[in-house]
């Protein structure tokens, strides 16, 4: 038993990169809004606060954010009181951030690289991307106009628009209008280039390579 709770633990990031894969590739067929898309952010958020469980302090800090955002999302569903989606919103980035700043922290004083390392980086990365997503939406709830599209956006277009610009696309279907999301816009873009970067250094610093061992000398 104790080496099932073992493994399991060693698979924290594992599980967390699995929900944030499933929400990427399974929110177009659940529909824009409803309780399939809130199972599927629901699944991320039990994620993050387990990717996150090695340490008292972190797993409190992770619930604090969590279960506010978790119940106000639901009884948002239930109600459509719009307080409770401004409420869910803002606990929804605040928790993305910390498990972000957490992940990050975890994989790069890493001092190997093992395949949970690796699920962690790539956690982090599709972390920036949601977490971008919300703060994207929560400011164009506060500023209605702040994205020109054909259409009226919704959350799932502005995952769309964030990973767009976090992989640096820029398809230009949607387009930020306001200084505040051209703001956001441009430092998604920075910090997508320099997280490659550094986490491509850290992993082959991690395994000991140099170029005189990459020319075979």
């Amino acid at each position: 038993m104790r080496a099932f709770f073992r493994r399991c633990r060693s698979l924290q990031f594992y599980y967390l990169v699995i929900s944030l894969v499933l929400l990427l590739a399974l929110y177009p067929y659940v529909g824009r809004t409803g309780a399939l898309l809130k199972v599927l952010t629901s699944v991320v958020l039990i994620t993050g606060v387990y990717a996150v469980s090695n340490r008292r302090r972190q797993i409190a800090i992770a619930l604090v954010l969590a279960l506010p955002a978790f119940a106000a999302g639901w009884l948002f569903l239930i109600t459509g009181l719009p307080l409770l989606d401004t409420v869910e919103s803002a606990f929804t980035l605040a928790f993305y951030t910390f498990t972000t700043l957490v992940v990050l922290s975890r994989v790069l004083t890493s001092e190997e690289v093992t395949s949970d390392t690796i699920s962690g980086a790539v956690s982090v990365y599709l972390l920036l991307g949601i977490t971008w997503a919300t703060a994207y939406d929560i400011v164009a709830a506060i500023h209605p106009g702040s994205f020109a599209s054909a259409g009226i956006l919704a959350y799932p277009d502005y995952l769309y628009f964030s990973f767009v610009t976090l992989a640096t696309l820029g398809y230009g279907d949607i387009t930020p209008l306001t200084d505040q999301t051209r703001s956001l816009a441009m430092l998604e873009a920075v910090t997508g280039v320099l997280y490659t970067a550094v986490l491509i250094a850290r992993l082959v610093a991690a395994r000991g390579w140099s170029p005189r061992q990459g020319r075979g000398q």
